[in-house]
């Protein structure tokens, strides 16, 4: 019986922890001999990280109307495993119109939305997300989001934690220097608390530590951020890189950095600790539940909003035993998240979707009609 194909949906393709999680999970099940589409559902802000697709996987930029798009999306689906991920936190109610009736939706909810919903959204998700084939949460803390906020089913609801590929290697090669080099890969977005960060990391060399900080981000809370750094007189020991999508360079960036920094306010389970861990950094974290489900024993974690904190957490990694100590349980911590077991689960949970002889059908169907 022939395997049904797998659609995954989002929103939009900009450089971010949702995309790298959808284009890593296609790439997966690609190269596990699944024929994959991606679907797009909007062309605004389309970046080059759609490049990073396994040859084998169809995209799709969806254009035109509203109705257009979904009607194509409609065709797309049919079928198809259907898997979204739209990670704003909205209901899209004409979009789960137009899945009425499928048999294989799959919904990943990557982070808590509580700060986007109300008790009515959420009633209005659990009512429509409620009839879905399965959920899957990407943390524990998510987990707990959609038992507790949506009231979702138990038995609806799978954790399945994100995953990332192994550093990659390429011809990349960034110079290095003698002082304790930060990262910061993420989003400038309000709640990753780029400012708390950086007030922090002056704090810590206005102690006398020889530190620099590179943000590898863009978002729409870059012009504060950068206005912070020079208010703070750190301006000269940061480093701006922008969105980065291409895998050798931020692989580049992160194998010459020291250790991995986040004053984030709310995660799902991040993409980017993730990566950090896979590069052996240990990690100075904001103390809030998903950087700990992610980093457990690499880390050494912070309030949010005390950057003496940060200083403080800070100064511990700069002694060498501890910075040792650390970056080994990130190596240890690392084998957690593999793509094998990530594509693997996926995989399982797809294959409880009754679609893999109305898939043979529709196609043998859609030919039919397609032949003069």
């Amino acid at each position: 019986m022939d395997e049904p194909e797998i659609c995954l949906i989002m929103r939009r393709c900009t450089v971010g922890g949702i995309e790298r999680v959808v284009l890593l999970l296609a790439n997966a099940l690609a190269e596990r001999g699944r024929k994959v589409h991606v679907a797009v559902l909007e062309p605004v802000g389309l970046r080059a990280i759609i490049t990073e697709l396994h040859p084998q996987v169809s995209a799709h930029v969806l254009s035109g109307s509203r109705s257009s798009r979904l009607r194509r999306l409609r065709e797309l689906t049919r079928g198809r495993i259907t898997h979204l991920h739209l990670a704003d936190g909205r209901i899209h109610p004409s979009l789960r119109w137009v899945l009425r009736g499928h048999p294989g939706v799959f919904v990943t909810y990557h982070m808590d939305y509580t700060p986007a919903r109300n008790r009515v959204s959420n009633l209005v998700d659990r009512l429509i997300t409620g009839r879905c084939r399965a959920v899957i949460a990407v943390s524990q803390v998510v987990r707990d989001f959609c038992l507790n906020a949506v009231r979702l089913p138990a038995d609806l609801v799978t954790v399945i934690e994100n995953a990332v590929p192994g550093p990659s290697a390429g011809r990349v090669r960034i110079e290095s220097d003698d002082a304790f080099t930060l990262v910061a890969l993420a989003t400038v977005n309000p709640h990753k608390n780029h400012v708390g960060l950086l007030r922090g990391f002056a704090l810590a060399r206005g102690r006398g530590h020889d530190v620099r900080l590179r943000i590898i981000g863009d978002g729409p809370a870059i012009a504060e951020v950068f206005t912070a750094a020079a208010e703070l007189g750190v301006g000269s020991a940061v480093e701006w890189y922008g969105a980065l999508w291409q895998s050798t360079i931020v692989s580049a960036l992160l194998s010459t950095s020291d250790a991995f920094v986040s004053a984030s306010r709310d995660e799902g389970l991040p993409m980017a600790v993730l990566e950090g861990l896979q590069h052996g950094l240990p990690m100075v974290l904001s103390d809030i539940p998903a950087h700990r489900e992610a980093a457990g024993e690499a880390g050494v974690y912070f309030d949010s909003e005390d950057p003496e904190q940060f200083a403080d957490r800070l100064e511990e990694l700069l002694d060498p035993g501890a910075c040792r100590r650390r970056a080994a349980a990130a190596i240890s911590r690392s084998a957690l998240f593999g793509l094998d077991r990530f594509a693997a689960r996926h995989l399982e949970l797809y294959g409880t979707a009754p679609l893999a002889a109305a898939a043979t059908a529709a196609r043998l169907s859609t030919t039919r009609q397609e032949t003069p």
